[in-house]
């Protein structure tokens, strides 16, 4: 079974005739140190989310952002206010990263690094009688999209990530369309209510739902972004038991790993990895792909599975996710 996980950088250079280092920034899906830019996009949005605007300036300029994220969770549980600004701040990035993706997609039409990605591995699966499993720590859906696509996939219910004979799709960390219900809220449940009431400790679900933009469900509630603000050692998932379980089952068959745009930095993840009995089993070939040598470095440094004890593959590329487009034959030639 073939492993595939995608990070930040996998979004940040999906386009390849839209290169990181092109003019074209303003809807550029971000990296997590890029997430409170300010881009015209990003700070329009920040209008509607007033609570955190005392914290834009801590989260710019040469800042670790994930880190600093980690900060404020941290001061949350003695100060109050704190609880507040980061519910602000997870609606922000809800609404935020569904306006860039829309904005991002108006650019290149469906034209994207995942779409020949996926087609490339496609054929191996076909022709080997592979099943893939897609671990993404991104919010967005141009993963879902792609798949949608070539595929057909539809992912109208939480359940269908993971029943396609082909591949699972595993989203540890939530997405910008999934949202989780609450009890105990005054009033209609809207955004800047909940996030007003969220200096008390917001009583929310583990069950996950389909949302539209503004966090609407179906029948027209409200509900809490179901996505892990982005911090340094993140310890926790944002996704459906089900697909935890699924994940648990598929990582003792995984032969091949391919991480992409991915630092390796997500301790609870790892250990899924590492675990003697239920992790990875014996060696698996493994393909790095960063924006830099690095990058490609510290990821394979951070995942740390140990070299192999057989001849397997050791692939680490630095041209990032272009790079490997352009490059397709090495993709090839690591599947074989």
């Amino acid at each position: 079974m073939l492993l595939v996980i995608f990070g930040a950088g996998a979004s940040y250079d999906s386009v390849l005739h839209l290169p990181p280092s092109s003019s074209n920034q303003e809807f550029r899906p971000p990296l997590a140190d890029q997430l409170f830019d300010n881009r015209p996009l990003f700070v329009n949005v920040m209008q509607a989310y007033p609570a955190f605007k005392p914290l834009v300036n801590l989260l710019r300029g040469n800042v670790h952002v994930e880190r600093q994220l980690a900060k404020f969770e941290q001061e949350a549980t003695g100060f109050p206010v704190r609880r507040r600004q980061l519910a602000a701040i997870t609606y922000y990035l809800h609404q935020v990263l569904w306006h860039c993706q829309k904005s991002w997609w108006d650019q290149h039409r469906g034209i994207t690094n995942y779409l020949t990605f996926l087609d490339a591995i496609d054929r191996w699966r076909y022709e080997n009688n592979q099943q893939i499993c897609f671990v993404t720590f991104n919010y967005d859906t141009m993963l879902e999209q792609s798949l949608q696509e070539l595929w057909g996939c539809k992912f109208d219910d939480l359940s269908l990530y993971t029943r396609d004979s082909r591949f699972k799709l595993i989203k540890l960390h939530g997405s910008i369309d999934w949202g989780r219900r609450f009890g105990g809220i005054r009033g209609q449940g809207t955004p800047a209510e909940i996030i007003d009431d969220a200096i008390e400790q917001l009583d929310i679900s583990d069950h996950y739902e389909k949302v539209d933009l503004g966090m609407k469900f179906r029948g027209g509630a409200y509900g809490f972004p179901a996505l892990a603000i982005p911090v340094e050692k993140k310890s926790e998932f944002a996704c459906p038991q089900e697909h935890l379980r699924t994940l648990a089952d598929t990582i003792p068959n995984v032969t091949k790993i391919i991480a992409i745009g991915w630092r390796a930095t997500e301790q609870h993840f790892l250990t899924m990895l590492r675990k003697p009995l239920t992790g990875l089993q014996g060696d698996v070939d493994v393909m790095i792909v960063s924006g830099d040598s690095r990058g490609a470095k510290e990821t394979a440094e951070n995942l740390s599975i140990g070299g192999p004890t057989t001849q397997r593959k050791r692939a680490l590329l630095p041209g990032g996710f272009s790079g490997l487009i352009r490059e397709i034959g090495y993709l090839e030639q690591f599947l074989r």
